[in-house]
C-alpha cells in the first residue's frame, strides 16, 4: 500500500499515541511548531446516501476536534473523532512535515504498522460477524 498525505488523517488517529507523540517531540526539536488554529472541538453533520431514492440525508452529528499548524512553512491540518485536542495536534504537525526526507519515512512507517493493526481488527470482527450468520432451507411439501 502506498501512503498519500490524505490518508494521514484516517489511520494516525489509530496509531499508539505515545508513538505519535514522539515523532511530534522530534517535530517541534528539529523545526518548532507554530499552532495557527487551536484544537478545537466542533460538531459535524454526517450525510448518508438513501439506498433507495439515491438521495441523501443527514443521519446526525459527529463530534470532532481539528487544529491547523505550520511547521517550516509548511501547513499542516487534522481532524479527528472525538474531543481529542492532543491527537489533533500530533496529526496535524506529522501533516505539515510529511514531505520532508527527514520524516516522510518514519511517518510512512508509522502508517503501514497502524495499517495493518486496523487490518487485523476488520478480519477479527469479520470472523465473528461470520460466525453467527446462519443459513436457512426452504422445505418444499
Amino acid at each position: 500500500m502506498e501512503i498519500q498525505r490524505e490518508d494521514l488523517n484516517y489511520i494516525l488517529q489509530q496509531a499508539p499515541l505515545e508513538k505519535l507523540e514522539k515523532l511530534y517531540r522530534k517535530v517541534d526539536e528539529s523545526f518548532g511548531i507554530t499552532v495557527l488554529s487551536q484544537p478545537s472541538s466542533q460538531t459535524l453533520l454526517v450525510p448518508v446516501k438513501d439506498p433507495i431514492s439515491g438521495g441523501e440525508f443527514y443521519a446526525g452529528e459527529v463530534l470532532v476536534t481539528s487544529t491547523i499548524v505550520e511547521v517550516n512553512k509548511n501547513k499542516g491540518w487534522s481532524m479527528v473523532q472525538d474531543e481529542n485536542e492532543q491527537l489533533s495536534l500530533y496529526i496535524a504537525s506529522l501533516d505539515a512535515v510529511f514531505e520532508e526526507k527527514d520524516f516522510k519515512n518514519e511517518i510512512i512507517t508509522l502508517c503501514l504498522e497502524t495499517n495493518n493493526y486496523i487490518q487485523k481488527q476488520k478480519n477479527i470482527l469479520n470472523k465473528k460477524v461470520n460466525s453467527t450468520r446462519v443459513s436457512f432451507d426452504l422445505m418444499e411439501g
